[in-house]
């Protein structure tokens, strides 16, 4: 009698066991799912992960006052509230800088060494006011930077509104020239940004 008491209680705490295991499995399950929907919403809202127009468009509808700005921070790989807090930094501190302030909000440099890098060019090439910002938030020495520009100047006159964009991108000329008459004959309506996008390496769309 005993030995078929001992035996109930055992049959008793594996069948206990099994459906423990049985009913953990399906909230094991769930986790995984849950974990996998967070990695991917991570992986879609990572901003270096989105698309050229994506991000312009985002930009323009978030912040239509800065609507001139939408090319810069498209080629960008910040979060809008990152590239505004840093075009509000540099226009604080360096109000001179005008023409500049999108290039920093566009950039990884700290302040202080982006306004080192701009009086940098404008100390050494006066005359080219218009390539300052450029430089400044590049990743390009001044040598660097002055070689590109004279090559696309001597290259391509169709680009002239352009040579700063390449001179400070990684792109080959083909490449920027190739990039930038894509996005000028897709039509995607927008205003601002072809030479940004000829300089960066995003995708115009999915």
């Amino acid at each position: 009698m005993k030995k078929l008491t001992f035996l109930a209680a055992a049959l008793l705490m594996c069948s206990s066991i099994i459906t423990t295991k049985l009913s953990a499995q399906p909230a094991a399950a769930n986790t995984n799912e849950i974990n996998k929907n967070k990695i991917e919403k991570v992986t879609k809202d990572d901003p270096k992960d989105q698309n050229f127009m994506d991000r312009y468009f985002g930009f323009k509808d978030s912040y239509p006052a800065l609507k001139s700005l939408s090319g810069s921070y498209a080629a960008a790989s910040c979060t809008k509230q990152k590239f505004v807090e840093r075009y509000n930094a540099i226009k604080a501190a360096y109000p001179n800088l005008r023409n500049s302030f999108d290039n920093y909000a566009a950039s990884d440099y700290a302040l202080e060494i982006f306004a080192k890098r701009y009086y940098e060019i404008k100390d050494t090439y006066p005359t080219m006011s218009k390539y300052f910002g450029d430089y400044a938030g590049s990743k390009k020495t001044l040598p660097e930077f002055i070689m590109r520009y004279n090559e696309i100047k001597d290259s391509a006159k169709d680009l002239t509104e352009y040579y700063g964009q390449y001179a400070a991108s990684d792109n080959t000329l083909p490449e920027f020239s190739a990039r930038y008459y894509g996005i000028k004959d897709s039509k995607t309506g927008m205003e601002y940004g072809y030479g940004e996008y000829a300089g960066s390496t995003k995708k115009l769309s999915k």
